[in-house]
């Protein structure tokens, strides 16, 4: 099941159920969909550009959240259920053990932190945080 088809179930369940996360979720369907009919050519969004879009989502309700915290109490929960939704739908990311291990191997072969950056992009498309994969490269190239 493609992350598409878990959301469209997860929202015509929540929206069967009446629960708050439906209007998210459709929302974000929506875009999904919007950004597929504005593709150059007729094709789905791949698992990486759905993925994207999610973190969008994401990235807008954190920095809603960082800007409504102390002022509205209640929408700050609203916004804390969103991110905890949003991110149910978004790959597991890798620990920093994970990181420095396959980091490791990389340096150990010779590569430079742009090769190892590249690698990572490459073999783990947006399961990992860059800053934390940058700092954990530099340091075992200072090493």
């Amino acid at each position: 099941m493609t992350t598409l088809d878990r959301l469209r179930a997860d929202a015509l369940a929540a929206r069967k159920t009446k629960r708050p996360e439906a209007g998210l979720l459709t929302t974000l369907i929506g875009e999904i969909e919007t950004r597929t009919k504005s593709l150059p050519e007729q094709r789905p969004l791949t698992e990486e550009e759905l993925v994207a879009v999610v973190r969008k989502f994401l990235k807008g309700a954190e920095e809603t959240l960082a800007a409504v915290e102390a002022r509205r109490p209640e929408e700050a929960d609203r916004l804390r259920a969103d991110i905890r939704t949003l991110e149910a739908y978004l790959p597991a990311q890798l620990s920093e053990d994970e990181l420095r291990a396959y980091a490791a191997a990389r340096v150990r072969a010779g590569d430079g932190l742009g090769q190892v950056m590249a690698a990572l992009k490459a073999d783990f498309p947006g399961r990992y945080d860059g800053k934390l994969a940058s700092a954990v490269v530099r340091g075992l190239l200072a090493a």
